[in-house]
């Protein structure tokens, strides 16, 4: 191997490390909290072959399966762009026994935060049939943040999480074309939710809140991959859930600490899980230069029910039951389908494109102010310029629109809050792959 490959290689080792640092970033823009942004070239197909190409090693963190299909030892690492926007219109807020927010047809700026998330990827050719890869992701992510005086600030103000998820895997080639591959997940989570706090008593008064806590957890991964003919491949994976115990504190302002009724800083812990996932789909080379993909997925939401934070002592003495709170969300499943396509141009040039539906696990019954999520829409392109033989470049660029998104809110307490959520995406994706 040549000294310049050797430091190409060594930068792709030391951009997996740290691109694994920076993972933490991330913002949803796929269903529920997911963020599916793993890899340049699967953004430009609206992720249509996710779970049947090897053509780098960014294309294995959707199935471990395709990691015994790779001929070469390959690395990949890569950034994505999001940038949403969410804005609430027709909004419409009543007073609560303990607030004053009234408020008639009003409108908020973007609720959505902007991020970058970094990926990185690898595989390992260890002999004829066994095949090592290890893939780093932000797979779960959300950042929203709403103004100060927010009509619905006692239903949530800023929410963050952020993950970081690891899999190793190990995967066998059989002689027929068949690849297995499986592994553990090593996820780090960290949330904080913000919101408005009430007085208890007296006047009508309020403060803040932000509750945090963080967690690592456990769960495992498995798929396989079949090239069934020189032409035609399928593939199927299965991603566990994962279950976190978040430990860490509840804070409040001094306006909250200062209330007639005075909120009181606590340590917490809350238990959540990310939710398991099943995909299949299919590739076929229709010529040399074309190719069609197609993907299904469903998650399974129903991890995600209630949200009980349970703290070490009364947060307000002037409430007996104030030793926990909770925060219903009550999501669903939902299903993920892509189709797209790859025209190789000619040696150096590669085009793709891809259309997707992305079904939300919210029902309007259960949808709130810190995600209001709805149905969305993908239409993506991407291109992969190969710089040298064992180098190559992709760019892949989404965009995303949503359905209109309704939030209604009812507390005899806190008030009632409603509006309409319209919200889009767009995404630019950016991976560098390398072959030894």
């Amino acid at each position: 191997m040549s000294k310049f490959k050797k430091g190409c290689l060594l930068g792709a080792a030391s951009a997996t490390t740290i691109l694994c640092a920076l993972a933490t970033a991330g913002t949803a823009h796929a269903s529920g909290f997911q963020v599916r942004e793993t890899s340049g070239t699967l953004q430009g197909s609206s992720f249509a072959g996710m779970t049947t190409l090897s053509t780098d090693a960014s294309t294995m963190s959707y199935n471990p399966g395709t990691v015994g299909q790779y001929k070469e030892t390959s690395y990949s690492a890569g950034v994505t762009v999001i940038r949403p926007v969410a804005k609430a219109k027709n909004t419409l807020a009543t007073d609560g026994t303990l607030t004053t927010i009234a408020q008639t047809d009003g409108g908020y700026k973007d609720m959505a935060q902007d991020a970058a998330v970094p990926n990185a990827h690898a595989v390992w050719k260890l002999n004829d049939q066994i095949n090592l890869g290890v893939s780093i992701t932000a797979p779960w992510g959300l950042v929203t943040d709403n103004d100060s005086d927010f009509a619905g600030r006692f239903f949530g103000t800023t929410s963050k999480i952020k993950t970081v998820n690891i899999k190793p895997v190990v995967a066998y080639r059989f002689d027929n074309g068949l690849s297995i591959g499986a592994g553990p997940q090593v996820q780090r989570f960290d949330a904080s939710l913000s919101k408005a706090v009430a007085a208890l008593g007296g006047a009508k008064a309020e403060g803040n809140s932000t509750v945090e806590g963080d967690d690592i957890g456990y769960g495992w991964t498995a798929g396989l991959n079949w090239e069934l003919t020189n032409d035609t491949r399928v593939g199927m994976s299965y991603n566990s859930e994962v279950e976190h115990k978040l430990e860490g504190k509840v804070k409040f302002d001094s306006a909250a600490k200062g209330l007639v009724t005075p909120y009181i800083d606590r340590k917490t812990t809350a238990k959540i899980t990310t939710p398991e996932s099943i995909a299949f789909g299919a590739s076929h080379d229709i010529t040399d230069q074309w190719t069609i993909m197609g993907d299904v997925q469903w998650t399974n939401w129903n991890s995600v029910g209630e949200l009980v934070f349970n703290y070490d002592g009364l947060i307000n003495n002037s409430l007996a039951t104030s030793g926990s709170t909770t925060e219903y969300y009550n999501w669903g499943t939902s299903w993920f389908g892509a189709l797209g396509a790859r025209y190789q141009y000619d040696e150096n040039w590669a085009f793709t494109g891809g259309l997707a539906y992305d079904e939300t696990p919210i029902k309007t019954r259960n949808r709130n102010v810190r995600l209001p999520d709805s149905d969305r829409y993908w239409v993506s392109f991407g291109t992969t310029y190969k710089v040298a033989d064992w180098v190559n470049v992709n760019l892949g660029y989404t965009h995303v629109f949503a359905d209109t998104a309704r939030v209604d809110h009812t507390s005899a307490a806190l008030g009632n809050y409603s509006a309409d959520y319209d919200a889009k995406v767009d995404i630019i994706a950016l991976q560098a792959n390398f072959k030894f």
